[in-house]
């Protein structure tokens, strides 16, 4: 049994040693479902006025992530030509698109459960750690809801809210606040 763990301990640190290995991640179905959102779906939420909009779902794919090319995306880099043999895993990204003012929200999941939100491709992206089960609930004006994961942050130096959101697997995201904008997930 030590000789059997040994030799696994020793495969695990001979590979942390590898700079740029060929990694292919598989995302597992349950990790591809922490989206619940399909192509051409539509949601509805509350905007900051009290107004219905409506978003469609216009990309759903699973595709190998590139860690070095979403970095040279978001910095400036070579983002067509990253290194060679530097795909670490697949992801699952959706788009859903407001028709009338064209903002967008974007999810990615990745293997783990390591799931991020970015709404408008011009705003950072906001992260949020799914691996472990949430067993929180939310209540608003039209529905409740279980097993949410919430994420707020506050300025550190003004103490100004940053954003608020709450999301959970089943309906995907319910409440989402930054700055003066605000959506509330409808039925």
């Amino acid at each position: 049994m030590k000789k059997i763990l040994m030799i696994g301990l020793t495969l695990l640190m001979m590979s942390a040693c590898v700079k740029h290995p060929d990694i292919y991640m598989l995302l597992s179905d349950e990790d591809a479902a922490a989206i619940p959102y399909e192509q051409g779906q539509t949601v509805k939420f509350l905007d900051q006025n009290g107004d219905t909009v409506t978003y469609q779902v216009e990309r759903d794919e699973t595709y190998p992530y590139n860690y070095e090319q979403y970095n040279n995306a978001l910095y400036g880099g070579d983002v067509m030509n990253p290194t060679p043999h530097s795909v670490e895993c697949y992801a699952r990204t959706v788009n859903l698109r407001e028709q009338s003012n064209a903002n967008q929200l974007s999810f990615t999941v990745k293997p783990g459960k390591e799931f991020s939100f970015c709404f408008l491709s011009s705003e950072g992206e906001l992260n949020l750690d799914m691996y472990l089960p949430s067993n929180d609930s939310y209540t608003n004006d039209v529905d409740s809801y279980e097993h949410v994961h919430h994420e707020i942050l506050y300025s550190q130096y003004t103490g100004e809210l940053l954003y608020d959101w709450y999301y959970n697997e089943e309906s995907g995201l319910i409440y989402f606040k930054k700055g003066d904008f605000s959506l509330t997930r409808i039925p």
